[in-house]
C-alpha cells in the first residue's frame, strides 16, 4: 500500500508522514512538496491513498484533484487544508473525496485521520 503526502509544507509533511508511519509501518510513503511533484508521483506511483492540501505552488491543489479524478475517479483523496470556507469544501466534495480535514494538524486530526486510514484500508 502506498500513501501520497502533498504538501507545501515540510513541517505538515513531516507530521503527517509520522502518524502514518507510525501508526501503518506497512505503508510505505511518498512525499511531495507541490501539486506538480505530487502529479509526478501520483503518475509515476499510483499510491493507494493521497493526503493533500489546497493550497500549494506550481499546481495547487485544485489542479492537482481535478488531473487526478480525471485518471482515477476511485484514488482515495483526503485534502488537509487551511483553506476551510464552506464554499471551498463544497466545491472539493464535487470530486468524491475521501474526507476534509481542518488545518491546523493536530493530536485531534491525527486522530481524525487514522481512523479514516483504518475505516478506508481496514489496516
Amino acid at each position: 500500500m502506498k500513501i501520497l503526502i502533498v504538501d507545501d509544507s515540510n513541517f505538515v509533511r513531516s507530521l503527517v508522514g509520522k502518524t502514518l508511519e507510525i501508526n501503518f509501518p506497512i505503508f510505505v510513503l511518498l512525499m511531495a512538496s507541490n501539486g506538480l511533484e505530487g502529479y509526478d508521483l501520483y503518475r509515476a506511483e499510483k499510491p493507494d491513498l493521497i493526503v493533500m492540501d489546497l493550497l500549494m505552488p506550481e499546481m495547487n491543489g485544485w489542479e492537482l484533484l481535478k488531473l487526478i479524478r480525471e485518471e482515477d475517479p476511485s484514488v482515495k483523496i483526503i485534502v488537509l487544508s487551511a483553506d476551510v470556507q464552506k464554499a471551498t469544501r463544497e466545491e472539493i466534495e464535487k470530486f468524491g473525496i475521501t474526507a476534509f480535514i481542518p488545518k491546523p494538524f493536530n493530536k485531534e486530526k491525527s486522530e481524525q485521520l487514522i481512523n479514516i486510514v483504518k475505516e478506508e484500508f481496514g489496516a
